[in-house]
């Protein structure tokens, strides 16, 4: 019943936290034009980009040393964390001051900040906090479409330097907020020492170094194929895919939401040896049927409900929303493999899995795109789908 019930608040404070960027899409696509919609997304991919470097993967790192080592110097773990964000981040803007580029100089400041929000996120997860951790999405979102309201109506120019502008504000004042309510979760006890600050940089090189291959390989199955569709296909084809990909990107945040209630749970019952390698495999036999459910629904919705909810000339895109749901319908049996490499410190070996899923993805992202826009799709689900049974092989090799 706990896991119930975290669940579910993890899962309407997800929803909720997620649905207002995705609410205020249609204003922002007015008010920047295509031209400047267009900027506003290249730039954001380059905030996804130095995601993975200046984060590090912290947040997993942190939520390992909880579990395996308890709060005993946690506070040190995230302090080296923070002090190697700072520092990349400093360089990267000595870079942007070099090369006059000031909204890449933003768009660093935002990931800093991001990145210090998702250790803090981290620490309320590992906490079993569901409200407090909801309660900062919800704060992050909100001051990110009131800061950015407000810049777009005040100002008339520059205005996608001033919406990256609003996100940097908006990721700083929740970082700030989540700061001053972190409580008692670090012991005085464990006070900073250089020698433990080293330590605890090793340790998060250690977790996070191995993981970058692994977060760019998703980086590239979540970019690419728009690059291939822009260069091969017309707007308008890109347009009703993008669209029907947006509606299906709903699945993988409700997984998600569920994955961060499961885990402290997932992580306990490894802990304890009540979770077993053998009741592991049985589940995600069991997710396989279920991960096929969204897509089916979907599919059985009528034609003119996608056209009333995404507007005139896009039909077409429920082809795709079908074909992504059952692409990110395979993230739930994926999820339910990894949880079990990332407690185990297996990073290098999520890393080479991940690493060559995607090199099938680039491939089979080629070839399909060579026959026509609608076989694009299977490069997805077909690379994922690879990876789980890659995953399944590896996880038979720990029994």
């Amino acid at each position: 019943m706990k896991v119930l019930k975290d669940s579910f608040i993890y899962l309407i404070g997800e929803l909720f936290a997620k649905s207002l960027p995705f609410l205020m899409l249609p204003y922002l696509t007015r008010k920047l034009g295509p031209d400047g919609f267009g900027e506003l997304s290249y730039y954001l991919t380059w905030l996804a980009l130095f995601g993975i470097f200046i984060g590090l993967s912290q947040e997993g790192a942190v939520t390992r040393y909880f579990y395996f080592y308890g709060k005993k110097a946690l506070n040190t773990v995230v302090t080296a964390g923070y002090l190697y964000n700072v520092v990349i981040s400093a360089i990267l803007l000595l870079g942007c001051w070099f090369f006059q580029a000031e909204i890449m100089a933003y768009i660093v400041l935002a990931t800093m900040f991001q990145s210090f929000i998702n250790v803090q996120l981290a620490l309320r997860q590992c906490q079993k906090q569901p409200v407090k951790y909801i309660t900062l999405q919800i704060i992050l979102s909100l001051t990110s479409v009131i800061f950015t309201i407000a810049a777009l109506e005040l100002f008339n120019e520059d205005l996608v330097a001033y919406r990256i502008l609003a996100i940097v504000v908006a990721n700083a004042l929740t970082f700030f907020i989540a700061s001053v309510v972190l409580g008692d979760l670090f012991s005085n006890k464990n006070r900073i020492s250089l020698k433990r600050l080293k330590l605890s940089a090793l340790y998060i090189f250690s977790f996070g170094i191995p993981l970058i291959l692994h977060q760019s390989s998703f980086f590239v199955k979540g970019q690419l194929d728009r690059i291939f569709i822009y260069q091969q296909y017309t707007k308008a084809e890109l347009g009703i895919y993008s669209a029907g990909v947006q509606v299906a990107a709903v699945l993988p945040i409700i997984l998600m939401a569920l994955n961060k209630a499961v885990v402290p749970y997932y992580y306990q019952g490894l802990k304890e040896n009540t979770l077993t390698v053998e009741r592991i495999k049985k589940y995600t036999i069991f997710c396989l049927p279920l991960s096929i459910i969204p897509a089916l629904l979907g599919y059985v919705l009528p034609q003119n409900t996608y056209e009333w909810f995404l507007g005139d000339g896009y039909t077409e895109s429920k082809y795709y929303v079908v074909m992504y749901l059952i692409g990110y319908g395979a993230n739930l049996p994926y999820l339910m493999l990894v949880n079990y490499f990332f407690y185990n410190g297996h990073n290098l070996i999520i890393s080479k899995m991940t690493l060559a899923s995607a090199i099938v993805y680039l491939i089979l992202l080629y070839f399909f795109s060579l026959f026509g826009i609608e076989y694009i799709p299977f490069s997805l689900i077909f690379s994922n789908l690879i990876l789980i049974l890659i995953m399944w092989r590896f996880l038979k090799d720990e029994n």
